[in-house]
C-alpha cells in the first residue's frame, strides 16, 4: 500500500510541476510579446469619423492630453503614396511625425527600394495640384535617415517622415493630424481612457482604437496557445489521479475488514464513504502542494539563473523567461484538487457499500 500510495504522491507532484512550469514559461514570453506590443503600438489611437483629418484643431490634442491616465499626446499625419529611388516604386503608407528627421523607411521597403541611410528617395502623394500643364502630383525629397520596423500592430509597414512635409504631402494645415497617438501611464486601462475621449471630442464624429484591438488577432492567438497548452500538459496530472483513484481502490480493499467493524459500530455508509474520500484527498492536496512548490520554485530559479540562453539575434531575448502568477498557481491547485476528489469519489463510494458478514469473516 506504501508503495502505490508514494507513486501517486510523486506522479501527481510531477504532473502539477510539470504544468506549473509549462504555464509560467508561456507567461514569459506571452509577458514580453505583450511588453513589446505595448511599447511599440499606441495605446489608443484616436482618428475623426466621418471626415479626413482633424483640420487645424489644436483643441482637440489639448483635450485629449487633459485625460486622467494620458502621459502623452502624438499628433500623426498619415496617407498613401509612393517612395521612388532609383528607378522603382513600392506603394507605401506614410506616418508623419513631429520631431523625425528625413524619413525611416521599413526594411521591406528599403529591400524593394535597394535604398540605403544616406540615399535621397523622392516621395509621391495620392494628391495632385494643379498646374499651368494639367495636374500635376506633390512630391517631396528626403534623405534616408534609418531602416527600422516602425509599424508593430499593423498591417502595412510605414514609413515616417517629418510631420511639415507630410502635411504638405496630403494638404493639411498647420495644425492638421489625421489622427493622435496616446501614451498611458496603464496600458490596460486602455478601453476606458479611448471612452473618455470619444465623449472629450464627440462620439460621433470620433472614433479609437486601442492596442489590444489592433493586435486583436494576435492577443486571440496568444490565448488559445494558453488553452491548448494547459489541456495538453493537464493530461500529466489526469494519469497521475488515475494513479490516486487506484491508490485509493486498493485502501478500500485492504481496509474491509476495518470498514466492517465501524459499520457494526454504528457507522453509516455515507460517513465511510467521506472517511475513504478524504483520504484520497489529503493525499491529492499534499501532492498538488508539494507539485506547485516545486514548479514555481523550478521555473523562479530558471528565470533568475538564466540557465536556457537563447539567441538574442533571433528571439530578442537573451535566455528563456519564466513568469509565475497567481493566476496560474491558482487555476492549476483548483484543477488538481477537482480532480483528485474525482479521482477519490468512486473507491470511496465503493467502500462505503461493505458486506458486512463477508468482511468479518474474510478478516
Amino acid at each position: 500500500m506504501g508503495v502505490v500510495a508514494l507513486a501517486a504522491f510523486v506522479g501527481l507532484v510531477l504532473g502539477v510541476a510539470a504544468l506549473v512550469g509549462a504555464l509560467a514559461l508561456l507567461s514569459g514570453f506571452q509577458s514580453h510579446v505583450l511588453s513589446r506590443l505595448a511599447e511599440e503600438t499606441p495605446h489608443v489611437l484616436v482618428t475623426p469619423a466621418g471626415r479626413p483629418d482633424f483640420a487645424g484643431e489644436e483643441e482637440a490634442g489639448q483635450a485629449l492630453a487633459a485625460l486622467p491616465g494620458v502621459e502623452g499626446v502624438v499628433p500623426v499625419v498619415r496617407g498613401r503614396g509612393w517612395i521612388t529611388a532609383r528607378g522603382q516604386a513600392v506603394p507605401a503608407v506614410l506616418a508623419g511625425r513631429e520631431g523625425a528627421d528625413g524619413i525611416t523607411l521599413d526594411p521591406s521597403q528599403a529591400r524593394q527600394l535597394s535604398a540605403l541611410p544616406g540615399e535621397e528617395v523622392v516621395l509621391v502623394s495620392s494628391r495632385s495640384r494643379l498646374s499651368p500643364i494639367g495636374p500635376v502630383p506633390i512630391t517631396a525629397s528626403l534623405p534616408v535617415t534609418d531602416v527600422a520596423v516602425v509599424s508593430t500592430g499593423r498591417h502595412q509597414p510605414e514609413a515616417v517622415l517629418p510631420a511639415d512635409t507630410a502635411r504638405r504631402l496630403f494638404g493639411l494645415p498647420a495644425a492638421g493630424a489625421t489622427g493622435y497617438e496616446l501614451r498611458l501611464a496603464d496600458p490596460d486601462a486602455a478601453g476606458r481612457v479611448a471612452a473618455r475621449a470619444r465623449e472629450a471630442l464627440g462620439a460621433a464624429g470620433t472614433a479609437t482604437t486601442t492596442w489590444q484591438e489592433a493586435n486583436r488577432p494576435l492577443l486571440l492567438a496568444l490565448k488559445l496557445e494558453r488553452l491548448a497548452i494547459f489541456a495538453t500538459v493537464f493530461l500529466v496530472v489526469v494519469v497521475a489521479g488515475l494513479n490516486l483513484a487506484a491508490t485509493s481502490a486498493v485502501l478500500a480493499a485492504t481496509r474491509r475488514s476495518d470498514a466492517a467493524v465501524l459499520t457494526v459500530l454504528g457507522a453509516t455508509p455515507a460517513l465511510l464513504a467521506r472517511v475513504f474520500l478524504l483520504a484520497g484527498l489529503l493525499l491529492g492536496a499534499a501532492g498538488t502542494l508539494c507539485g506547485l512548490a516545486v514548479g514555481a520554485l523550478l521555473a523562479i530559479v530558471l528565470d533568475a539563473t538564466k540557465a536556457l540562453p537563447l539567441p538574442a539575434q533571433l528571439f530578442s531575448l537573451a535566455h528563456v523567461p519564466f513568469r509565475v502568477t497567481p493566476r496560474d498557481l491558482l487555476a492549476v491547485g483548483t484543477f488538481s484538487l477537482i480532480w483528485s476528489f474525482v479521482a477519490s469519489l468512486v473507491p470511496a463510494r465503493m467502500a462505503a457499500r461493505v458486506d458486512v458478514a463477508e468482511a468479518l469473516r474474510a478478516g
